[in-house]
């Protein structure tokens, strides 16, 4: 039996997202998409919000995970501490409720990176906890094209220090205990890396700050140099790291790809317009948000009570040399 569905923006003005609901409460998520291939409609909508359908745990979650992924992802060279929860399926971001967590596109700063990004809200917050959405174009549009023309030259290097101190452990990031297995993952991915003792990594990667779409070719803001930027710390936290560890040794940091410091306020420009282009809107327990990552970035809203959002990253991007040259070494 095919179902009818209702797709339109779920804010006015705002087409970057859109809401989609059934006629009836037996449709699924699952046969929206045999009627609409998702790669399509995502390189058109740019995000989805399914309201209404019978996702209430997990493993259902990891379910339609599995069906609409033409290829996952091993969940490698991490950021941000994650527990696995179901198969491909992971919570999203442990970070303090109090603290905001600005927009980015999942893994930007990896040479290969998640097409699609997956949310599921198993339990909405009592308050705030929103994930707002920024359309990516719109943010290349608003930054000083003098700030773009400069990175579209030098690239970015994103640079870090894994000693399981402050951030995470080389273990943890890349998920294995082995370092030859670490290396080879470095060449592979083309990040330099070096081993300072037996428990330090530092390692250096050369990236974009732009990329274009597979599909449509749109140009789009796309990488992490604001969260990776030493100015993402409080200023108590940077300052005790400077003084303690140097710019060397700090455990992420973003320069130009030329070694150069970004300038402080540069990086300030970038998180404004960042904010500037989002669509915040409640998460509804049962809600489930499927996105493309490159057109669209995300970020995380400070929240009240309980708030479990599950996060899966399906459809590895892979870099072109020509499209893309700060992908490579």
């Amino acid at each position: 039996m095919s179902h009818s569905y209702n797709v339109r923006p779920l804010v006015s003005g705002a087409p970057h997202v859109s809401l989609v609901t059934a006629s009836t409460s037996d449709a699924s998520i699952d046969e929206f998409f045999s009627h609409h291939p998702i790669d399509e409609i995502l390189s058109e909508k740019g995000a989805l919000l399914f309201r209404g359908f019978s996702i209430n745990e997990d493993q259902q979650f990891s379910q339609l995970v599995s069906i609409l992924a033409k290829e996952e992802l091993t969940y490698q060279e991490r950021s941000t501490q994650r527990k696995k929860t179901a198969q491909g399926v992971y919570t999203s971001t442990e970070y303090p409720a109090a603290k905001t967590i600005a927009n980015h596109s999942e893994n930007a700063f990896q040479q290969v990176v998640p097409g699609k990004i997956l949310f599921y809200a198993h339990q909405a917050a009592l308050k705030g906890g929103e994930t707002p959405i920024a359309d990516n174009s719109r943010v290349l549009s608003l930054i000083d094209e003098e700030i773009v023309a400069e990175f579209r030259q030098k690239g970015i290097r994103y640079l870090r220090n894994f000693d399981g101190g402050f951030d995470l452990s080389w273990q943890e990031a890349f998920q294995t205990e082995k370092k030859r297995e670490v290396e080879t993952y470095c060449v592979k991915n083309a990040i330099d890396c070096e081993w300072l003792s037996d428990s330090h990594l530092r390692t250096s990667q050369l990236r974009s700050a732009t990329r274009r779409h597979p599909l449509n070719r749109k140009e789009m803001w796309f990488n992490q140099l604001h969260l990776f930027h030493i100015t993402n710390l409080e200023l108590p936290v940077r300052q005790a790291l400077l003084a303690s560890l140097g710019h060397d040794l700090l455990p992420r940091h973003a320069v130009y790809g030329t070694g150069e410091e970004i300038p402080d306020e540069v990086v300030d420009h970038i998180r404004a317009a960042l904010v500037k282009a989002e669509l915040v809107f409640p998460w509804q327990t049962g809600d489930v948000l499927i996105a493309d990552n490159i057109l669209v970035s995300h970020g995380r809203k400070p929240f009240e009570g309980e708030r479990a959002v599950r996060v899966a990253l399906i459809d590895p991007v892979y870099p072109s040399a020509e499209e893309n040259p700060h992908a490579q070494r």
